[in-house]
């Protein structure tokens, strides 16, 4: 990440809603993944209007601009990686708007996440369509402040605040920003209840100076006096970053901020607690067998911890007599994954379970019931074989279902099973790999109308001991096609249309993939072939101005899907054009407007800003970067809360407008 040098002004807030903004008012994983269709993820960050807005250090995430889902119910979801690590639901109110752990809010259920830099953070609506961000990185490590003696002249630096902090590759440093907020400042020559870095609106005479390279950042605040120094030093200092510049009335798309005097964690009054107070998840494939003269030996594999949770610190190993009503119980090292009980009763029957310990005790993990005997044992040997082997055609055409009733270990545990089907020469064609906890298995790949030997082994330590073989002829059907997919969200860009989708049912044959097909009223289709996991696809190479009509099509062996259907908010009919970003403010003092965006087309462009009645505010030439601005002083054009942008090559956008 390159270096981002500025010397600029107080910032009036990152946020567009005040009540979201502290700044500006001064169970298991299992259990939380499960449950949910697939849902279309493709805007990360979001394409406005809709916006996802992060602050880590209050584990909390609000979502604002959805008014076309208000009303419906919203869930936003924390991923690590692949683990999920927070959930939660809420009812869009009729503004767009949800938060999550904050008061008039939801809370996060079972467990508040504790949400760090590059977590994903998504929201998921009834209809497949959602957007993602991904929380920065960006953390204040210090603040400080330098005071110097005070002197008759005016404009002397008498003292200075200096925040500093970290930041990593995430982090795109022109999307960045530093700000201290304290309402008190307002009353003060500052003028402002915020003071940032980088801006356009320092008060006069007042410099912020900054530097944000390789992973680190320090910014440096000047004041006047002492007391403006005391309340910039008492102040609320904070780091925010974002994904993508403002589109339509959004400020900062995928917006993070990290605010310095926050307590990190846990849930909001009334929410659940963060994950250090989680226990461990259930050892698994846990197993006793009689150790001889009066023991049990006990086997599992490792115990995880859900995202944050303290680790785990041992197992204690339990064996329960029933003739005593008591417990035997046995405590081991966090790296153990065997352990034997002595000093049981001979002939007695123990059941015995396993608990994981991380300071809290996990659910018990049966590890099934044992007869002690007094004697040694004999060695362990190969289980049972899998009983009651049962094969039958699976949904998919060449695809065979596999069931069977669990082998018996015979003082090993099971460790797995291996389901192999077997062409007429005894040779192996396809194998699958099941836990030790299945008893069922599908086999796909095979060829229809063909008959297979299939063959499930129990495996174990001890041996491995295959079942009779199961002979089968896979069943030979006509391929059919598959449903329709459903295009949940179009998005219109420069000379290009993106179409995000919830996929087809597959009949009896798999989706091999999408086909996207743009058609205008004259000239050549552009068509986009994509992979069957895709949930979204551009076509590029549009002409801006002309309408094309979409087509989505799955494809299979089976043949191609119905076109999709197109829900509400979807449109099958776009118009490529100019894209155009914008934010817009009027100062009432200096009856002076300052605009600035971006446009997609910069060659020979120039954008006019004109308010709510018509009246045209300015224009600007796009500048080679795309970005353009907008400066009109003692102007005679009325305040609008609403702008409309048009650019020469053919973009329109309506903004939102503050007043100061």
């Amino acid at each position: 990440m390159g270096s981002h040098n500025h010397v600029g002004p107080g910032r009036s807030g990152w946020m567009t809603r005040g009540r979201v903004s502290g700044l500006l008012a001064g169970t298991t994983t299992l259990a939380l993944a499960a449950g949910g269709a697939t849902v279309v993820m493709a805007a990360n960050p979001p394409t406005g209007p809709g916006n996802i807005e992060i602050f880590a250090k209050r584990d909390m995430v609000a979502i604002e601009g959805y008014t076309s889902q208000a009303g419906e119910k919203a869930v936003i979801k924390v991923t690590r990686g692949d683990q999920v690590i927070g959930t939660a639901s809420g009812v869009v109110d009729d503004t767009g708007f949800l938060e999550v752990n904050h008061p008039g809010g939801s809370c996060w259920d079972i467990v508040t996440p504790n949400i760090t830099g590059g977590d994903v953070v998504t929201v998921e609506f009834p209809d497949g369509s959602g957007d993602g961000a991904v929380t920065g990185s960006a953390i204040i490590t210090k603040v400080s402040r330098e005071d110097s003696a005070a002197t008759p002249e005016a404009g002397d630096v008498e003292g200075k605040v200096i925040v500093t902090g970290t930041y990593g590759p995430d982090v795109d440093t022109s999307k960045f920003g530093v700000e201290i907020v304290n309402p008190d400042m307002r009353d003060m020559g500052i003028g402002e209840r915020a003071i940032g870095w980088p801006d356009d609106e320092v008060p006069a005479g007042y410099t912020v100076e900054g530097k944000a390279e390789a992973g680190t950042f320090t910014v440096t605040y000047g004041f006047f006096s002492k007391a403006e120094t005391d309340a910039a030093f008492a102040g609320d200092p904070s780091v925010a970053s974002w994904q993508a510049e403002p589109v339509g009335v959004e400020a900062q798309l995928g917006l993070t901020i990290s605010e310095f005097k926050e307590i990190d964690g846990p849930g909001f009054g009334g929410c659940p607690a963060g994950p250090a107070g989680q226990a461990p998840n259930a050892p698994t494939n846990a197993f006793a067998s009689a150790a001889g003269n009066g023991g049990i030996n006990v086997t599992w594999n490792k115990a995880t911890v859900p995202a944050d949770a303290p680790p785990i610190t041992g197992y204690q190993v339990i064996a329960e007599d029933t003739a005593l009503g008591q417990e035997v119980s046995l405590k081991v090292g966090s790296e153990a994954t065997n352990a034997t009980l002595r000093g049981l009763v001979d002939k007695q029957v123990y059941p015995v379970k396993v608990v994981a310990l991380n300071g809290q005790s996990s659910t018990a993990a049966g590890a099934g019931s044992v007869t002690v005997t007094a004697g040694a044992v004999n060695t362990a040997t190969p289980p049972t074989a899998p009983g009651n082997v049962a094969v039958k055609d699976g949904s998919l055409a060449g695809s065979a279902d596999v069931t069977w009733t669990a082998a018996t270990a015979n003082g090993s545990a099971v460790t797995g099973y291996k389901v192999e089907a077997l062409d007429s020469a005894g040779t192996a064609v396809k194998t699958v790999e099941a836990a030790a906890g299945a008893t069922t298995a599908k086999v796909e790949g095979l060829t229809p109308g063909t008959a297979y030997s299939f063959v499930v082994t129990a495996l174990s330590a001890a041996g491995n001991t295959p079942a009779a073989a199961v002979n089968f002829t896979v069943v030979q059907a006509d391929l059919k096609a598959p449903t329709a997919p459903t295009v949940v969200r179009t998005t219109t860009g420069n000379g290009s249309v993106t179409v995000e989708w919830q996929p087809g049912v597959a009949a009896n044959t798999p989706i091999t993939g999408y086909v996207l097909t743009a058609t205008p009223s004259t000239g050549t289709p552009v068509e986009v072939k994509t992979e069957a996991a895709a949930r979204t696809a551009t076509a590029s190479g549009l002409t801006n101005g002309t309408s094309y009509s979409l087509k989505l099509v799955a494809t299979s062996a089976g043949g191609d899907s119905p076109g999709a259907t197109f829900s509400a908010g979807a449109s099958a009919t776009v118009t490529p054009a100019d894209q155009l970003t914008g934010t817009a403010e009027f100062r009432s003092d200096r009856r002076e407007w300052r605009l600035g965006g971006s446009a997609s087309i910069t060659a020979n462009n120039t954008i006019t800003a004109t308010n709510a009645s018509g009246t045209t505010i300015g224009t600007a030439t796009v500048a080679a970067d795309g970005s353009w601005t907008i400066r009109t002083r003692n102007s005679t054009v009325p305040f609008t809360s609403t702008i409309k942008l048009t650019s020469s090559a053919g973009g329109s956008a309506t903004i939102s407008a503050t007043s100061r």
